[in-house]
């Protein structure tokens, strides 16, 4: 079986090699034509406004991949990054947050820029995307000058990784456990960057990771695992809900024992309330 009849999916429109840049993208000296660089520049403007924290810092606006490369097909996304300054405490919540606002609004909002759909990411500032080029638009240069080469890709091994990844996701996608399903995603995510250190863009993990994004598998997995943590969440409200009308039957109010104290308004943690508010917008 070879890997460009899996799920009917060529390999061929996730890669391919080209002597210049996306003319749709780039001009001749190679630098994003004015329209394409306005309209991205647009577009970031309005995902940082959806994302609805205030104080975050962006220090950059990128874009990378396949057609920040020599490599782009048909197919290929705009890969537009946010690159930003997030706080060091409960920065897991901050990116939790932001993959959930990502997926939301790439649903939103059909974008695309000459034919070409756009992704949008938050990228933390100390990160660097594993890439054969990147470029600012927000300062309109190169950041990575990509080279025109070839890469020998190994087929079998694509096959293994996308099979086997694959397989895990749909198993997840039975499974009503919001834990097992985030270890999953946190596993791929960990798999994709060693193996984008390890082998770069072409590698099998990065292929196979391409692959499955774009049949729909990587957004089928945050979306069970977003709808799972709202089942749990409502299984926990039903359950204190039922402890609570039990002492009113009793004439009784529940003690605050030894050493818990009652929370003001002011005491509450504002990030935390912030992001289940959020979560509770984008899943209900």
């Amino acid at each position: 079986m070879n890997i460009t009849e899996l799920d009917q999916y060529n390999l061929k429109d996730a890669v391919k090699f080209h002597r210049r840049l996306n003319p749709r993208l780039w001009g001749p000296d190679e630098h994003l034509l004015p329209e394409v660089r306005e309209k991205l520049l647009e577009i970031a403007a309005d995902f940082q406004e959806f994302l609805g924290v205030s104080d975050l810092e962006v220090e950059d606006i990128t874009i990378s991949g396949s057609n920040a490369a020599y490599s782009y097909t048909p197919h290929s996304d705009i890969d537009l990054h946010l690159v930003v300054r997030q706080p060091q405490q409960n920065d897991e919540v901050y990116q939790e947050l932001f993959n959930a606002k990502k997926y939301q609004y790439n649903d939103l909002h059909n974008i695309k820029i000459r034919g070409a759909d756009v992704e949008l990411y938050v990228q933390p500032a100390d990160e660097s995307p594993v890439s054969l080029g990147e470029y600012s638009v927000l300062h309109n240069k190169w950041l990575e000058v990509p080279k025109r080469k070839r890469a020998k890709i190994d087929q079998t091994l694509v096959r293994h990784k996308y099979e086997d990844l694959q397989a895990r996701i749909k198993s997840a996608l039975g499974e009503d456990d919001a834990d097992r399903v985030q270890a999953l995603i946190t596993k791929i995510k960990e798999m994709r960057r060693a193996g984008l250190d390890a082998h770069g863009e072409f590698g099998p993990e990065n292929l196979a990771f391409k692959m499955l994004r774009k049949q729909g598998w990587i957004k089928k997995l945050y979306d069970h695992s977003a709808a799972a943590r709202d089942r749990g969440a409502a299984r926990r409200h039903r359950s204190r809900g039922q402890g609570r009308r039990g002492f009113r039957r009793a004439g009784a109010r529940p003690p605050l024992g030894r050493g818990r104290v009652r929370l003001g308004r002011d005491d509450r943690d504002p990030l935390r309330e912030r992001s289940g508010r959020a979560a509770r917008r984008l899943l209900g």
